[in-house]
């Protein structure tokens, strides 16, 4: 059979890349994304220290951080629709080098708060792009397997992040991380330079065509506040899982970092599994299986609390997780197959909005009940999540019977690229 014009060979990537490649330049933008986002809790002491103010008023760098990473997640979504993700990957990538650079040398409380609101501005694209970039690359058929290997990278670098840069801040300074990650992402922008546009990547539809796309797609109202969710209850206890092994088991900072760092090693070889444990088991059960695997071993550690049991809570929290979180990112690719960048932006909107909003939830529950209440009733929100995905009839945005999803929809088949 001759290949026409504008079609795509099955299997095949449309980037001049192999898969694996492009998961591994990608992987790299969104590890030093995560690991910027996560190490600077455990820095905040000594932050405080060298410029001379309290660990309170330091508080203020990580709202300055979250505030525009929340905000620009889907406007960088949209933009990238509309001129082509590749290129604005590559400029918010330069310009989270500039702020990441900008903050190792910040020499007062106000400078560094200005940079990080800066660098937050510009990391808030790079994990929801790069999963775009996944979309338009890898073919409908593959894309679990390579957003769950994305995904472990990203929560790899997360859960790296609190132990590495701890013992960076502890050993040498709190600015090395800083410089590391800057130095990172230049090496990552040559690369991402040397990605080719894929055709489809741009969208012809306008703001307000794409919009209605997204919001008249009945899984849209599913998915989305799945994400949002997924974010709220398993970040919110893995956010304050150091403070339960600490207060509650007794163990010191270096143990909490070596325990709370098998949240990524789990994300990574459950993203590695992911694409083929799906294509067994289906979409639905892969988040409920996630679901299960996260309260199951919440109840665990709630009941017997240990380092031991920490050590699985740790691992259970980020194989669920993950589990959840690349099922969601793939199945959001079809709620509007011309235009990937907007829905993986809402999903990460989802994703870290409710992470923040399920912190704060959770350090309240903890003030008000104590550790292992909060964490039994963390397990029963999850519980209920689970409940509800296996109830909804259309976890699937396409439209026709797809593995696990109780044969409620149909295929929806994507157009190929003009």
């Amino acid at each position: 059979m001759t290949q026409l014009p504008g079609m795509v060979k099955k299997g095949v990537s449309p980037y001049n890349r192999t898969p694996r490649t492009l998961v591994l330049i990608l992987g790299i933008a969104g590890f030093i994304s995560a690991a910027d986002n996560w190490f600077i809790s455990p820095a905040l002491p000594a932050i405080a220290a060298d410029l001379g103010v309290s660990i309170l008023s330091t508080g203020l760098i990580l709202t300055a951080y979250l505030l525009p990473y929340g905000c620009m997640q889907p406007v960088f979504g949209l933009i990238s629709d509309r001129i082509g993700k590749v290129r604005v990957l590559f400029w918010i990538l330069a310009g989270f080098t500039i702020g990441s650079g900008a903050c190792a040398m910040a020499g007062t409380l106000q400078a560094l708060i200005v940079w990080r609101a800066f660098t937050g501005f510009f990391a808030a694209g790079i994990i929801a792009i790069s999963l775009a970039c996944l979309g338009d690359a890898i073919p409908p058929e593959e894309r679990q397997h390579y957003v769950g290997i994305f995904m472990g990278i990203v929560f790899l670098g997360q859960g790296l992040s609190v132990g590495i840069g701890g013992l960076l801040t502890e050993f040498f300074s709190w600015r090395v991380p800083f410089m590391l990650f800057s130095a990172i992402a230049v090496c990552t922008l040559m690369f991402i330079h040397q990605i080719p546009q894929a055709k489809q990547s741009v969208s012809n539809l306008t703001v307000r065509e794409e919009l209605h796309e997204i919001s008249h797609n009945p899984s849209s109202w599913i998915l989305f506040p799945l994400a949002g969710a997924s974010g709220f209850l398993l970040i919110g206890m893995y956010s304050y899982l150091g403070s339960f092994l600490h207060q509650i088991v007794g163990l010191g900072y270096t143990q909490i970092g070596a325990i709370v760092m098998f949240f990524g090693f789990s994300a990574l070889i459950g993203g590695i599994q992911a694409g083929n444990i799906n294509r067994r088991i289906g979409s639905r059960w892969m988040i409920a299986g996630g679901g299960f695997l996260a309260s199951g071993t919440l109840l665990l550690f709630a009941l017997f609390s240990g380092w031991q049991t920490g050590l699985v809570v740790s691992a259970g929290l980020g194989l669920g997780y993950v589990c959840i979180q690349s099922t969601i990112a793939t199945l959001v690719f079809e709620i509007s197959p011309r235009s990937k960048g907007l829905p993986s932006a809402l999903v990460g909107l989802g994703l870290f909005g409710g992470a923040g909003i399920g912190t704060v939830c959770m350090g309240t529950l903890i003030e008000i009940f104590g550790y292992c209440e909060s964490a039994i009733i963390y397990a029963a929100g999850v519980s209920g999540m689970i409940l509800f995905t296996l109830a909804v009839p259309n976890l699937n945005p396409s439209r026709e019977k797809a593995p696990g999803d109780g044969g409620h929809t149909k295929k929806l088949q994507e157009k190929p690229p003009q």
